[in-house]
């Protein structure tokens, strides 16, 4: 266990408590997988568990967070590691994992011994790789319950019980109720796991695609498949950055699914301001990239997206290519060569020269006397466009395009 818990554990025996308070949920589940260090751990207990969650963590030196004064519960965080302290729900341990939403997190150990409480057969659904549910009631209780069942199977590659099926089926209307932001949280989780589009798929047989996305059309699954088949190898195909590939995973999927009805498509999601930026630069860079394509044109012609997207252009390109493949696989392929041209110039030649401009705003007041102006910001996007294709080498080459413009500046329209 993480030292936290064994500190927690030590509070609980000093004040006699050790037999109120039980590891469950997701803990549990990781145990029982392997998972020997669970960097977060889930407590239920009887009692006033924020009061006591509150004096552990001034006994323990962490950081104390109230998340649900309504159901009592707490977090205590010390040195990149936390628990969650919640009050049981009904008069034992058996009745709070009655009330959970599948079987493999309706699980618990007793604080004080090693004995599995497992009342609903989690731990051998965990083995099979099913997801299955407590109880239909809990999920009309909490219908966001539903989209975590679809959630669990996408991200550890579990099979969805038929019963289970028939019932997430049935109540898939009731996604209508939970608040965006759970919505797009349990989204997000989804389309980030390696197995989104099987689950995807299932969603949409289900009706409950449609009911979290509204106005979303079933052919943007084939362009989803599409993205999966092509994801891995893309990224490999090309020298990328490092973080870039698991970046843009949600809003990459997301710009799948919703292509073609964006504004209806999100309304229920609550998007941050970068994503619905990258939304709206993915379906504007799609028709730019083909038509670049389509002209077969060269890795200067994408020099201002370069500046403007830097990483994302990777992104953007694969946006592209999982719709071009999807309407022609052959066209796909050769739009594959054509990236992979494209995005082995910007890492070798461009992506060096990102942020770094050879003269500044400081040195157009300096050697030409200019004053901040429209003409100002034309002569540095020039100097910039010229340094990130290679055309200029130096501040010296750049001072010369610079008086350049300036004696002869750009017209602009009346």
């Amino acid at each position: 266990m993480n030292g936290l818990l064994t500190d927690f554990r030590r509070f609980v025996r000093e004040r006699g408590m050790n037999g109120s308070c039980f590891i469950v949920g997701g803990t549990v589940r990781d145990i029982l997988a392997g998972i020997k260090k669970p960097k977060d751990v889930d407590i239920a207990m009887k009692g006033r568990a924020v009061r006591a969650a509150r004096s552990f963590a001034a006994q323990a030196g962490g950081t104390f967070i109230l998340l649900d004064a309504r159901f009592g519960t707490a977090r205590v965080v010390r040195d990149g590691e936390h628990i969650d302290i919640s009050r049981m729900r009904g008069a034992n341990i058996e009745e709070d994992l009655a009330g959970r939403d599948i079987t493999i997190n309706a699980m618990a150990f007793p604080l004080s011994s090693r004995r599995l409480i497992d009342p609903f057969g989690g731990s051998a659904d965990l083995m099979k790789g099913i997801v299955r549910i407590v109880s239909e009631e809990n999920l009309v209780q909490d219908p966001l319950r539903i989209l975590r069942c679809y959630r669990f199977s996408a991200t550890h590659g579990f099979r969805i019980e038929r019963g289970s099926a028939a019932v997430l089926k049935k109540l898939a209307p009731l996604l209508k109720g939970p608040a965006p932001e759970r919505t797009t949280e349990e989204l997000k989780k989804i389309l980030s796991a390696q197995g989104a589009g099987r689950v995807l798929d299932r969603m949409f047989r289900d009706g409950a695609l449609r009911v979290i996305l509204p106005g979303f059309r079933s052919a943007n699954l084939n362009a989803f498949r599409a993205l999966e088949r092509q994801w891995a190898r893309f990224f490999a195909f090309h020298k990328k950055p490092a973080h870039a590939e698991q970046e843009f995973r949600f809003p990459l999927g997301l710009a799948v699914l919703v292509a073609g009805a964006v504004g209806k498509a999100t309304e229920r999601l609550v998007l941050s301001k970068k994503e619905k930026m990258f939304l709206e630069r993915a379906f504007a860079c799609r028709g730019m990239i083909r038509r670049l394509f389509s002209l077969s044109k060269g890795p200067a012609a994408f020099t201002e997206m370069f500046r403007d997207l830097g990483d994302e252009i990777y992104a953007h390109m694969l946006f592209c290519h999982v719709f071009l493949e999807a309407e022609d696989e052959r066209k796909g392929q050769l739009f594959l060569e054509f990236s992979k041209r494209i995005l082995a110039h910007y890492i070798k030649r461009v992506r060096p020269r990102l942020g770094r401009r050879p003269i500044t705003g400081e040195d157009l007041k300096k050697e030409f006397l200019l004053k901040p102006s429209p003409l100002f910001k034309d002569v540095l996007d020039a100097v910039e466009i010229k340094w990130l294709r290679g055309e200029i080498k130096n501040r010296e080459q750049a001072l010369r395009v610079a008086k350049k413009i300036i004696s002869y500046p750009p017209a602009r329209p009346l």
